[in-house]
């Protein structure tokens, strides 16, 4: 039987292998048209709102100057535009736009389409106990 210090080990191994097949899976779901990082930059900003630069570096745990270099992609893209503060005139607010909205919407019935299928192998109790395992850990 495998120590505790072994499982440790091989479920470190296991969901390292996960997340790297998922995160690509999703990219090549998500097709060359955007990148998974600009992709929660961009449902960040449809879920939360206007958000600056140093509150969406905050919020999705990555540098300002990251958030800068992708936000100039998706402004680049038509999905985002950058506007003065209607409460502060010195603070710029990065807001998505209604092409940043509609093309969202797409990728984000895509990725819920790729779960879907990529977890049809689980039933709903698999699904339900994964969840509450990773909320605890969470």
């Amino acid at each position: 039987m495998s120590t505790r210090q072994e499982l440790l080990h091989e479920l470190e191994i296991s969901l390292r292998t996960l997340i790297r097949k998922l995160r690509k899976e999703l990219q090549s779901v998500l097709g060359e048209t955007i990148s998974i990082g600009d992709f929660f930059v961009l449902k960040q900003l449809r879920e939360k709102g206007p958000q600056t630069v140093s509150e969406l570096a905050q919020e999705l745990e990555v540098s300002a100057s990251h958030i800068t270099n992708v936000t100039d992609r998706l402004v680049n893209k038509g999905w985002v535009e950058r506007q003065r503060s209607r409460r502060d005139k010195r603070v710029v607010e990065l807001r998505i736009t209604n092409e940043g909205e509609t093309t969202i919407r797409e990728l984000e019935e895509k990725k819920r389409a790729y779960f879907q299928h990529r977890f049809e192998s689980l039933t709903t109790e698999e699904i339900e106990t994964m969840t509450r395992l990773f909320q605890k850990l969470i």
